[in-house]
């Protein structure tokens, strides 16, 4: 990871898990401590940073995950953490690091065509599954509630560790937020997550993020879970949560140049993306188009926090 996905590390006193209602169904308070999560996965450069962090918000037996992707492609890293809560594991993992050109290539390599998941994101869940599908039998046999989360590439390798466990492990319940998430897989991907986590995988989208509109659904790409969206500079509302997996959305269903023609069009934007961050690199993001800003993690922590929080 590198400082482009990091944060300084007084930021995080802005979060705390005392007094989290950590239970079934979606809660907002929890979205706005897994975006809290998912940041945290960024920072498995230092450890010693993750476990300060860690303490400070009472997370318990904390591990970091970090290793080479195994794929034909040059080697990605896949980047998380794993932590421990009142009965909870928690499971997080590390996005798209813009300084990492071998997280682009996981992002666009779809791999077979007629494969029904997308390879890349396959490969970077494959590369910590002997230490993630431990820890997920482990979580199963001690009776704990499993949550995982991820940002960006970090979403899309939680739902396909999900759709891995569900398959050899006969894993069958979890509670899943996803902070702008790319399409994962074809449709028999689609039918066989959904029936056994659908309900209850929430699927955050911030503004006119790009993230959620890759891979084009053209290419037979589609979405699981339930939908939440709000508009740039707005908050996430929990009564607007899609009751039901059957969106597509942003950008379904529009043909394939119109699609491209939406993309190029919020690259060239001139609107910003406020950023909630007070460092440099944060003022610095908001010269970004607005559909990349969208995408940046700081702007899913503000949106989904309480509305007297200033972070």
């Amino acid at each position: 990871m590198s400082i482009l996905v990091e944060r300084p590390e007084a930021d995080y006193a802005a979060m705390s898990f005392e007094q989290l209602p950590l239970a079934p169904g979606f809660a907002m308070p929890t979205a706005h401590a897994m975006a809290w999560m998912s940041q945290l996965a960024y920072e498995t450069r230092d450890e010693a940073k993750v476990r300060r962090i860690a303490q400070l918000w009472t997370l318990d037996q904390v591990e970091v995950l970090h290793e080479p992707a195994l794929s034909t492609l040059p080697l990605a890293n896949t980047h998380g953490v794993i932590a421990r809560k009142d009965g909870h594991c928690i499971i997080a993992f590390a996005g798209t690091d813009p300084a990492d050109i071998m997280n682009w290539i996981t992002d666009f390599y779809l791999g077979h065509l007629r494969s029904d998941i997308h390879q890349g994101f396959c490969d970077a869940a494959a590369a910590v599954w002997p230490q993630v599908g431990g820890e997920i039998r482990r979580s199963m046999d001690a009776g704990e509630t499993l949550v995982v989360t991820g940002h960006s590439l970090g979403a899309a390798i939680a739902l396909a560790t999900l759709d891995r466990a569900h398959q050899e492990l006969s894993l069958d319940k979890a509670e899943v937020y996803v902070f702008g998430c790319p399409r994962v897989g074809r449709a028999p991907f689609r039918a066989r997550y959904n029936a056994a986590f659908g309900g209850q995988t929430y699927r955050l989208v911030y503004g006119d993020d790009i993230g959620p509109t890759v891979p084009p659904s053209e290419f037979g790409f589609h979405h699981v879970g339930r939908l939440l969206t709000c508009q740039r500079g707005g908050r996430f509302q929990a009564a607007e949560l899609s009751p039901g997996v059957e969106s597509d959305d942003p950008l379904a269903d529009v043909g394939v140049f119109g699609g491209i023609r939406l993309r190029l069009l919020g690259l060239l934007d001139t609107a910003r993306s406020p950023s909630s961050r007070q460092d440099l690199l944060g003022r610095l993001s908001e010269l970004l188009s607005p559909s990349l800003g969208d995408h940046l993690p700081d702007r899913y922590i503000a949106a989904s926090a309480p509305p007297d929080a200033a972070d």
